[in-house]
């Protein structure tokens, strides 16, 4: 047989006739993967479904179908959806299905799945399967089916690498999401700090209890690899709200913070807020800390910052402080970045 690449070394003539050859027997063989879509001849989808050309098929056939086809293919379906969820191809499957059905028949068909919903989820292949048919919900049944397989075991979904997907689409479809965030109440923190928990937190960070959990250590997640996204967001959701206890935090520590990886994006956020912004940068100049932030490069990044966002006055007070401490800045790879700041300082 021949590559494409070796068609392609024949001469312009010959590599046409042998594409068109090649393009005949693709649509050739296109024809044969097509299905009857007679009603009397159904074919067997839950077998059917479990090779790659097969779940292709069946995909084609429950496109073509009308709604009494359909509902018989659920009826076929009921005693192995489960099964079919978590399979390879079989789960590409039951998405072209969901999505042909109606409220009632896929609620049918979350019915039949609810004692392994736990199991699905956690499933590599489940998982979006799972995704695609709680993005369709819209029935309070359907949602009292996701509560009682779910409930008490949030947590335990929240930081699983494929669950915790599962956890934040539920969290964007239902408008009822109070089983959800009771069982999260008083692991804020600890979520916060988790690769997967963080995503899980920022689909929530607009609840109250949310902002409040994460104020009571601000310090130590702002240092966190992962905890500093969930600060940053509530930063800047619960702008006027956190200023009170994030600079009572912050105080005596803000030098240290604009120059440590992760926390220095949280002072930048801060830097949005009036009151926050004058107390960082008027701590940094009483404390004469600006050679520290000079000199290193996430100290920069603050400082520019500061200076975009900075009132006349407090930019004339940086911009002479930067000056009088030119002399201990030795770092001069930084120096585009200094010529920056003090670029837009002199705009004052």
């Amino acid at each position: 047989s021949l590559s494409s690449q070796e068609i392609k070394e024949f001469p312009l003539s010959v590599s046409l006739s042998l594409n068109e050859v090649f393009d005949e027997a693709t649509m050739s063989s296109s024809r044969d993967l097509e299905v009857d879509s007679d009603p009397k001849n159904p074919p067997n989808i839950s077998k059917l479904c479990l090779t790659k050309s097969g779940s292709k098929r069946t995909q084609q056939y429950i496109a073509k179908s009308r709604p009494e086809e359909i509902q018989q293919i659920i009826e076929d379906l009921v005693p192995c959806i489960s099964e079919l969820m978590t399979d390879f191809y079989g789960n590409y499957m039951c998405q072209t299905l969901f999505q042909s059905c109606s409220s009632y028949q896929r609620l049918s068909l979350l019915k039949a799945m609810e004692p392994h919903l736990l199991g699905i989820a956690k499933e590599c292949k489940g998982t979006h399967s799972l995704q695609t048919l709680i993005s369709l919900s819209n029935l309070p049944e359907e949602e009292e089916v996701y509560r009682n397989a779910f409930k008490g075991h949030v947590l335990e979904l929240t930081t699983h690498p494929n669950a915790s997907h599962v956890v934040q689409r539920l969290l964007i479809t239902f408008k009822s999401r109070d089983f959800i965030l009771e069982e999260l109440k008083g692991s804020i923190k600890r979520l916060s700090m988790n690769k997967m928990g963080l995503c899980v937190i920022k689909k929530c960070v607009n609840e109250e209890f949310v902002c409040k959990e994460l104020m009571q250590d601000p310090i130590v997640l702002m240092q966190d690899p992962y905890g500093n996204y969930a600060m940053q967001l509530t930063v800047e959701h619960w702008l006027e709200e956190c200023s009170e206890p994030m600079m009572k935090a912050m105080k005596s520590k803000v030098a240290q913070l604009c120059i440590q990886k992760y926390a220095s994006n949280v002072i930048e956020k801060c830097l949005k807020e009036p009151s926050m912004r004058s107390m960082i940068i008027h701590e940094l100049v009483t404390e004469n800390k600006l050679p520290l932030l000079m000199n290193c490069p996430y100290g920069c990044y603050v400082l520019r910052t500061a200076a975009f966002e900075a009132e006349n006055e407090l930019k004339v007070l940086l911009r002479q402080s930067i000056f009088n401490s030119m002399p201990n800045i030795t770092q001069k790879k930084l120096k585009s970045r200094w010529e920056e700041i003090l670029k837009k300082l002199n705009q004052a």
